[in-house]
């Protein structure tokens, strides 16, 4: 005979196992989490590529991106200020 202990094992292994069957059965569910992902993942790469070019920048290896910088901040610097 299985002693409480296993019981309680097994009732919480069920519990675990309803928790994933209800997360993991909904298409809808997993297309929202895809789409999800992905955005997260795009807007991370885009995050890390400004900050290595940035960092690229100031450290002066790539001058292309200087000349650009300089450019974009005269611009600002044109703007009117309030």
């Amino acid at each position: 005979m299985a002693g409480d202990g296993e019981i309680k094992q097994l009732k919480e292994i069920k519990k675990e196992l309803v928790e994933i069957r209800e997360r993991t059965a909904s298409p809808k569910h997993s297309f929202i989490n895809g789409v999800l992902y992905g955005a997260g993942a795009l807007v991370g790469g885009i995050v890390a590529v400004a900050l290595i070019g940035w960092i690229l920048n100031v450290l002066g290896i790539i001058p292309g991106f200087s000349e650009l910088s300089d450019y974009v901040r005269s611009l600002i610097d044109q703007l009117p200020r309030r």
